[in-house]
């Protein structure tokens, strides 16, 4: 290796490579659903969702016939160092992608289950989008990805999540920032118009660089587990019976 890269590809995971990524992800959730529908259904857990989807993420055979060059690292803690010289386990990523050698820059990305209730707008919400926010994920970073898996319709979804989090309130606690129309819910997307359905643009003041981070909203389908069908057997009226 003669030439070095800049300093930039060090920092920052770059933001032309995001659709790249997310076309990746989408295009192997899309195997797994063909493949192993019961094992990926809405039935279960949300870890068990991306643990199975990171796995096929970093199938080797799969990257190298996709061409994907980043590494996928599912459940991975950020640590941070204290004042005292003691390390702390901030919160734990779903999935972290890292672009080449350890090290280099990483774009997380955080799933959630939509499934249709404001309980479940509420944890993407506040225990998905907020660790982005609060920098327990991607500190120093300029973009992260929200990722729900849901069984409903996913235009139906989306709209009704975008309304969730312009709610006079919830804007405010996620420190959303509004763009030139006074919009925090940008659609299309600015990133990747193709798979997010939406980006939010927030302010990080607990974050020592105060530097602000765009969030891109994806959503993906995940089929409810098929419901076995009732067989009903009809009793015989016996000749003579009354």
């Amino acid at each position: 290796m003669t030439t070095h890269p800049s300093s930039a590809w060090f920092d920052v995971f770059p933001s032309p490579r995001i659709p790249d990524v997310l076309a990746y992800v989408f295009d192997t959730w899309g195997s797994l659903q063909r493949e192993f529908a019961e094992a990926v259904s809405f039935s279960h857990d949300e870890t068990v969702l991306t643990d199975n989807l990171c796995e096929a993420l970093e199938d080797r055979e799969r990257r190298l016939t996709k061409r994907m060059d980043c590494d996928f690292q599912a459940e991975t803690w950020e640590l941070r160092r204290d004042a005292d010289g003691r390390t702390t386990r901030v919160a734990r990523a779903d999935i972290r992608v890292i672009l080449g050698a350890p090290g280099t820059p990483h774009l997380v990305i955080e799933f959630k289950k939509l499934d249709g209730s404001a309980d479940s707008r509420w944890r993407y919400c506040f225990d998905g989008m907020n660790r982005f926010v609060e920098g327990k994920y991607a500190q120093g970073h300029a973009f992260g990805v929200m990722c729900a898996f849901s069984p409903n319709n996913l235009d139906t979804e989306a709209s009704a999540l975008a309304a969730y989090i312009d709610q006079t309130d919830y804007r405010s606690r996620l420190c959303c920032i509004a763009d030139a129309a006074g919009q925090v819910v940008i659609r299309p997307s600015q990133s990747d118009p193709t798979w997010a359905r939406f980006d939010t643009n927030h302010g990080r003041p607990r974050v020592a660089s105060g530097e602000p981070i765009r969030l891109l909203h994806t959503l993906i389908p995940c089929a409810a587990p098929a419901t076995p069908a009732v067989s009903v057997t009809r009793s015989r009226h016996r000749r003579g019976a009354t």
